[in-house]
């Protein structure tokens, strides 16, 4: 189940995209997933509540869109001001 890895590097990926905005809230991320990329839709889902539950992430909401072929992508992150 590679989709935890996935959950996990979305994560990372969002930490590192929040950095220069200091005490904002992460409110919504959208990732584009292939039909050929291999990636679960529903594992991705569930591995990414999994991982972020009792996070500063757990109320986030993911938005999974259609992708071309094998694309894996942040498509956006919408983020809250305190």
């Amino acid at each position: 189940m590679h989709e935890v890895g996935i959950a996990q590097s979305i994560l990372e990926a969002v930490q590192t995209e929040m950095r220069p905005y200091p005490g904002a809230l992460p409110v919504k991320l959208a990732v584009k997933v292939g039909a050929m990329s291999g990636v679960d839709r529903d594992s991705l889902s569930f591995c990414f509540e999994a991982i972020a539950r009792g996070t500063l992430f757990e109320t986030m909401i993911l938005a999974i869109e259609d992708a071309p072929a094998d694309e894996l992508e942040l498509s956006y992150l919408e983020l809250e001001e305190p």
